[in-house]
């Protein structure tokens, strides 16, 4: 019986040392949050870029790219304010509902969605 104890002890013990909020975090190697906010800020500056040469495409690419955003911008805009008005009055509106899901459809229908197109 004291050898069971003993060695359940002994496993406890290293589960209960890993979970010390001492322990220092690993994390892998140019991981640190100062490293993702510059590759971040250096992806957001390539991304809203006026210039077109260095993304590369055609101008039917980018009128593409352009009415597919101004279609996400659109359903964003109609997302908040459904989302604003559902915490100041607590009630959900219908109309803005499915004005929501018609611009996701629409969005989901253009040239820029990303996945699900057979080529």
């Amino acid at each position: 019986m004291r050898k069971v104890l003993a060695v359940s002890l002994l496993f406890c013990s290293q589960v209960v040392w890993a979970q010390a909020p001492g322990m220092p975090r690993q994390s892998l190697p140019g991981d640190s949050d100062v490293d993702r906010r510059i590759k971040q800020e250096a992806f957001e500056e390539w991304a809203l870029s006026p210039n077109d040469a260095k993304k590369g495409g055609t101008a039917k690419e980018s009128q593409a790219i352009e009415e597919f955003y101004l279609k996400a911008r659109h359903f964003v805009d109609l997302w908040r304010a459904f989302a604003a008005e559902l915490n100041e009055k607590k009630t959900v509106n219908i109309k803005l509902a499915k004005q929501i899901s018609k611009a996701f459809h629409e969005m989901e229908k253009s040239d820029g969605w990303p996945a699900g197109r057979a080529k």
